[in-house]
This record gives C-alpha cells, structure tokens and sequence, in this order.
C-alpha cells in the first residue's frame, strides 16, 4: 500500500513535507508531479513490480494524464489484456498503470470494471480536473478539504492537521465519536475536512476552483433471492471465496495471514493453504483467561501446517504502544482493540508484507450476538408501558441485591418506545450502560436511520455495520495499524462480488436460533472441525476492565482526571462511573479508553 497527498496549487517543499508524514505507508519510494497549477505527491511500498518503472505518479502515453494511487486492483491483468487489445501500451507490470489507461478508455466508468481496495487521484490534463475514487467498501481511506479556493486531499487526516487550515472540532463528529467511538462516514473531526464515502469520488474543476461533481457509483443493496437454496448458497460461498482469496495471492513478496482461531480467519487460512507453500500466521494471547483464545488459533495452525507465530499481550503492550497511537490513529479512536492490532502487525512485518485477514466476515453472515438481541430488546421495550415500568423496578432491586449495575444496560430499553434505529444505536453504543446515561440524546443521529429500511431487522442492523461500523471502525482500526509498520493487510470477504451474493440470501440461511453465520458454517464443514466453527464468538477485546482496576488503574486516573483537555462530559459524572468502576459494579473500560484516546489526541494535534 500507499500514501497519498496533493492539493491545488504548487508548492514543492510543503508537497514532499506533508508526503513524509505518510512515510510509514510507503518508505520504499516518493515521487512527485509539481505543475499544471498543482502539487501531488506520493510515498509507495512495493508490492506488485517492484522495478523504478512502477514509480508513482505514472503517467498516460501522452502525459495527459497522471496518478497517484494506494491500493490493489485484483482484476488488473484482465483489465491489463483488454486495454491492450484496444491499443494502451504499457511499460510495466503494475496495476497502477492499468487505472491510468482504464481512465482514458472508459472515463469515470473504470470504477465499476475494479475488483479491488483502493484510493487514488487522477490529474486530467485535458480536462483540468482532478478525479478522486476511493474504493466500495471504504477498506483504504481517502480525506478532502475543499473552503472554496483550496482544495486539499490525502491518505491520512494528519497532512490536514500538520497544514495552516483552520481547525476546528466538528461537534457532531464528537458526540458520534463518544457514543461509538469513531467519526461517522463523511465527517473526520475537523468541521471542515471530509472523508470521502465508501463507494463515492468526485471530480474537482481546477478552473472553476470547486467540486463539479460528487456521486456514488456504488452502493449494497439487500435483495433477497428467494430462488436461492440452502445448498447452492453453500457452493457459491465457498466458490466465491475461494476466488476471492487466491486473487488476493498475488504478489511480488512473502504474505502471511491472521489467524485468532475464529471462524471466518480459519476459513482464510484454509483457502491459503491450497496455494501458499511456506505459509506464517500470527495471533494474540492474552494473559487473562477470559480473553485468551490462542488454542484455537493453534488448533488451525497445526491443522494447516503453518509457520505460527504467537504474540503475547498485556497490560504493558498498553504502556509501550499507547504513546505513538495518536500519531498513526490520527483521528480519535476508541476501540481498544487497536493495541493487539497494531502488536499483531507488528510482528507480522517483520516476516511478511502482506497479510489477509478475516474482516468483513460477520457483517457478511450476521456473526454479532447483537444481531439476535436486537429482536429480543424490541419485544421489551414493545410490551405494555406498566409491564415495562414493573420490570424497570424489579431490575433496579436485583441490581441493588446483587450489588452490580450489569442489569443497567437492560434497563435501558424499558423506557418510552423507541424506533428500531434507535434500540440498535443503544446496544451498539459506547454508553447507555446504565439508566443514569440517558441524558444522551438520539436525536441528532436520526440521520442513521436511513439503514433500517428493511423488514428484517437483522438485516437492518447489518446494514447499518456495513456502511457504517466496518469502514469507520474495523477497516480504520486495521489500516491504521498496519500502515503505521508499512504492512500491507487483504481482505477476501470484501471482495465486492461476494458481498453482493451474500446480500441475497435469506436472514434465516444466516442466523438460525442461536447459530449465527449459519451458511458460512455449514459451507465449510467438510474444511474445518466442530470446534473451531460451532464455539462461542469472542470477538477480539481486549481485558482493559482489569488493567483498569489494576496495572492500569494510576495511569488511566491522571489522564481522565488530571488532564483538563477533556471537557465533554460532566466531571461528576465521570467519577461516579469510576467507583462503579473501581468496585466491579459495571464496566466503563470503553468510555474511559474513549476519553484517554481523544486526551492524546489533542494534545498530540490540537
């Protein structure tokens, strides 16, 4: 992968300065375009052709035309042999310079030829435009400022925060951020830099001096395909992902895989196998009993015969990483999950430059617990307002018997009725732990609720974790980490075609009872044991309760408390969340890790 940088006007020195604050994402080369009235930049790791004649920007055969681009075009050799045969010449082996020519052949068109992850930017010479894409499940990221004279993009948010832009907080972005710890799709957190939407580009007029043009050319429609039974789902699935992993085996230099032990990194590091010889993987093990889940990862490990690598992770992996985080994490993050993220790429990239991964498997198949409560918590909060109120009451006193507040979050449901958007937003949220947390209104995010527009309300709540927790959270958290040690992370569950096919099929092929992923499962049964595809999910958490309560508990006081930065939540409030806390009452590890994240972010870029 790559960084990118550029803007609208020509400025030499301040190009190659934003371009080294993208250095991690391609140290291997730089290269620059400073004319035409504008200034692009980028920094490449090498991947595919590894010769100089793969340097970027790369240009058409007349020049008219020049990219910057990070990312992989999985389809590029077809596209390659097409654009051939009506004339292109090429003069390397790249899938860079396959866009460039899909641009002059096919215009804005190219974007729905690309299988693949990517963002890039297109200088039309002839036109005077600038041409920005970013691929249609959001895996690589893309910015953009635009206050009516400048114009302004790049890979990361820091190239904004490092320029003379005005920077304010954007607001919205901020209490989307406490509630589900990321920004929201189209917003960073700075009032006037956007990301581009997955699935989106634009077109800035240089001319004109404003964006012409700004379009979706791709987005998941849920249609299910009654036709589709039981048995065909299951060998179009494996099929398609299949397909979709070996495409991903492409490559100029070693790959490896994660593997938790889980089912869908278990499925990757099955299809791996069939084409990598030598194959590493990597997992996590935790040292707290609770969270570790290495055995499993073993199980497969030894199944397959991979060179496995197991990183050990405790409460210092927090204390030695947590430092550099807001430096690579550029934006606030809240997802505590990033420390053995950026652990596991860590290691990795010391015998790797490319990894898959598992990503996108449960929001594909209904993997999340949630998707089941969902159900339950509308039959609750639909009962009859006395029932509601008694069972309000007799929680309160379990709660009070039993001397926790692990009952809270229930509670929260049994208030006035609620919309199906808004249930969800509560048990997805970083808050609405307790009743006393219901000061925080819903309002403002209604917005959101254009993705429950189903009958179904899994696949309601599917939607909305595609468009909106898988690239804002998981695919950010996994950029972000990888990045920052120039590793390179694939991800065939994304691959566009099998996203679709799965968006046709039936929520009940999905989740059966109390079996999420049930069509996935059953499609691989004959490839991995009982044990790996029908345990309990765990999901990838980190114990940060206990190293709250514990090795943690001094550092995690003097940045929530000591450090005045922070002003967003009311100081009272906030203590009487950590006694809760401090006394195993509840667990407000998420609320406290989102405060010390944005803490640091501040004070590293504000």
């Amino acid at each position: 992968m790559c960084g990118i940088v550029g803007f609208n006007w020509e400025d030499d020195s301040k190009i190659r300065r934003l371009a080294r604050l993208l250095e991690h994402r391609g140290p291997e080369q730089e290269g620059f375009h400073v004319r035409d009235g504008i200034s692009i930049g980028h920094k490449r790791l090498k991947i595919l052709d590894l010769s100089d004649k793969a340097a970027q920007p790369i240009y058409s055969e007349d020049g008219a035309a020049c990219i910057t681009y990070n990312g992989e075009v999985y389809n590029f050799e077809t596209l390659r042999e097409e654009l051939e045969s009506k004339g292109h010449k090429f003069i390397s082996k790249t899938d860079t310079e396959v866009l460039v020519h899909g641009y002059e052949q096919w215009g804005t068109d190219l974007l729905e030829r690309i299988n693949g992850q990517f963002a890039f930017c297109i200088f039309d010479r002839k036109q005077n435009t600038l041409f920005l894409a970013r691929d249609r499940l959001g895996i690589k990221p893309l910015y953009f400022y635009d206050n009516g004279e400048r114009f302004m993009f790049g890979s990361e948010l820091k190239v904004f925060l490092d320029s003379d832009i005005d920077k304010r907080i954007d607001k919205t972005a901020m209490n989307h951020y406490l509630l589900f710890g990321n920004t929201p799709s189209g917003q960073s957190i700075l009032e006037n830099v956007r990301k581009l939407a997955p699935g989106s580009y634009i077109i800035y007029d240089l001319a004109a001096g404003k964006i012409k043009q700004h379009s979706r050319y791709w987005s998941l429609s849920f249609c299910e395909d009654p036709d589709i039974s039981e048995d065909r789902a299951k060998r179009q699935i494996a099929e398609k992902l299949d397909r979709s992993t070996r495409a991903r085996l492409v490559s100029d230099v070693p790959l490896g895989a994660f593997l938790s032990g889980g089912v869908d990194s278990s499925i990757i590091v099955a299809l791996m196998r069939k084409y990598v010889k030598e194959l590493n993987t990597f997992s996590i093990r935790f040292d707290r009993p609770g969270y570790n889940e290495s055995k499993y990862a073993k199980i497969v490990s030894d199944m397959f015969e991979t060179d496995h690598h197991e990183i050990e992770f405790n409460a210092d992996s927090v204390r030695d990483l947590i430092a550099e985080l807001p430096y690579y994490y550029d934006e606030p993050f809240g997802d505590s999950s990033m420390i053995p993220t950026c652990l596991l790429c860590r290691v990795a990239r010391k015998y790797v430059t490319v990894s898959l991964s598992g990503t996108g498997g449960d929001e594909l198949f209904a993997g999340y617990p949630r998707y089941r409560q969902l159900g339950l918590l509308k039959k609750l909060n639909s009962m009859p307002a006395p029932l509601r109120k008694t069972m309000g009451i007799s929680l309160r006193a379990l709660n009070l018997l039993l001397r926790s507040d692990k009952l809270g979050k229930l509670q929260t449901f049994l208030g006035p009725r609620e919309q199906t958007w808004q249930l969800y937003l509560k048990l997805f949220s970083y808050m609405f732990r307790s009743p006393a947390e219901q000061g925080h209104n819903l309002a403002e995010f209604k917005s959101l609720g254009r993705y429950f527009k189903y009958e179904s309300d899994i696949t309601n709540a599917m939607n909305f974790d595609t468009n909106e927790y898988l690239p804002e959270c998981l695919l950010t958290k996994e950029d972000r980490a990888s990045m920052a040690v120039s590793l390179e992370v694939r991800l065939p569950f994304l691959d566009h075609e099998l996203v679709e096919f799965a968006a046709t099929l039936a929520p009940g092929m999905k989740t059966k009872g109390s079996d999420n992923k049930h069509i996935l499962k059953k499609a691989f049964a004959g490839v991995l044991p009982r044990e790996i595809l029908y345990r309990r999910k765990k999901g990838f958490s980190v114990p940060l309760a206990d190293y709250f309560r514990n090795e943690l508990r001094d550092f995690a006081h003097e940045e929530i408390f000591t450090d005045r930065t922070f002003d967003y939540c009311n100081r009272d409030f906030l203590t009487t969340l950590w006694r809760k806390h401090q006394t195993a009452r509840a667990d407000y590890a998420r609320i406290f890790w989102s405060i010390i994240m944005f803490n640091l972010w501040q004070k590293k870029w504000m």
